[in-house]
């Protein structure tokens, strides 16, 4: 393992578009504003689909609430740009709201440009299901699984390349990634739903402020095969609230025994939300808000061995 210090220093796709409009800030790009594709994870009811929910809403700071019907949005490179990698997105909040603008958009307008691929999992939150800890761990799993199937089955039409599909994760999106992480399936290979026949295995995991209820003890069961992990989090996350760093530092000890590549970045600042790629860091330099080319650059060492 090798260690980066960094010195101090639907709602309806309308209601996204509008929500966006209304928000964005420091001179966003405005073909980012909107996905290219929204598409269900099941087409009709979803497996375990909780009948006579709420309705979904997305409230005023972009978080999307009362989630029943998962589905991801894709946000395209072009294709002179096309480097064929694609990040599937998990959002923050404590699974109990899926956070459009901060996690998807802002990651869309980073990450597109450098010819990265963006899909965000809208998963199925907390509410309406009041699912315990255990239960919403397991359902978004469920979730995210289909979401690399779905990706991996319609990579070509895409133009993704179906061996750099990946996972990223906020807060406890980083649960949910990592959740992943330990407990992919190779598909089911007479599945009627050719989807299901994919594998779920992610390529490789990013956790960012990786959250598991403020536990410093991991509940990961990682195998030897599991993806390549790059980890993001802060020093001084953790000690008002937020993800003790002894998590994703036992993470990434638990990893490293089984020779599988992991990486930490620590930055000095950022807290919980070190990982949040704001327009205003981007521009300004932020240090937390360099984790992008970080990644990819580690990426790529790993894979030219």
């Amino acid at each position: 393992m090798r260690t980066t210090r960094l010195p101090l220093l639907t709602p309806t796709l309308l209601c996204f578009m509008s929500l966006a409009l209304q928000t964005a800030q420091a001179e966003p790009a405005p073909h980012l504003l909107k996905p290219d594709l929204v598409v269900p994870l099941w087409q009709g009811e979803p497996p375990l689909f909780q009948q006579d929910a709420p309705a979904e809403t997305f409230d005023p700071l972009g978080r999307i609430i009362n989630v029943t019907r998962p589905e991801i949005s894709v946000f395209l490179p072009a294709p002179d740009k096309n480097t064929g990698m694609a990040i599937i997105v998990c959002a923050g909040r404590d699974y109990g709201s899926v956070e459009w603008k901060t996690h998807f958009i802002y990651a869309a307008e980073v990450f597109i440009p450098k010819g990265v691929a963006i899909i965000g999992l809208k998963h199925r939150t907390r509410l309406p299901f009041k699912a315990t800890n255990p239960d919403i761990r397991a359902l978004t799993l469920f979730d995210a699984k289909r979401a690399v199937r779905l990706v991996r089955h319609r990579a070509k039409e895409w133009k993704i390349n179906p061996r750099q599909i990946g996972i990223a994760g906020y807060s406890a999106g980083g649960d949910l990634a990592m959740n992943l992480a330990a407990n992919f399936d190779a598909g089911t290979p007479d599945a009627t739903d050719p989807i299901d026949r994919e594998s779920s295995r992610p390529d490789f995991a990013i956790g960012l402020a990786t959250l598991h209820w403020r536990q410093k003890v991991s509940p990961f069961e990682f195998s030897k095969n599991a993806p390549p992990v790059f980890l993001v989090h802060a020093t001084n996350d953790g000690i008002k609230g937020g993800a003790p760093i002894e998590l994703p530092r036992q993470i990434a000890a638990d990893l490293q025994k089984l020779n599988v590549p992991v990486k930490m970045a620590v930055f000095d600042v950022g807290a919980h939300g070190v990982g949040n790629l704001i327009p205003q860091r981007v521009k300004h330099g932020f240090p937390p808000a360099k984790w992008p080319d970080l990644f990819l650059d580690w990426y790529q060492q790993i894979n030219a061995k």
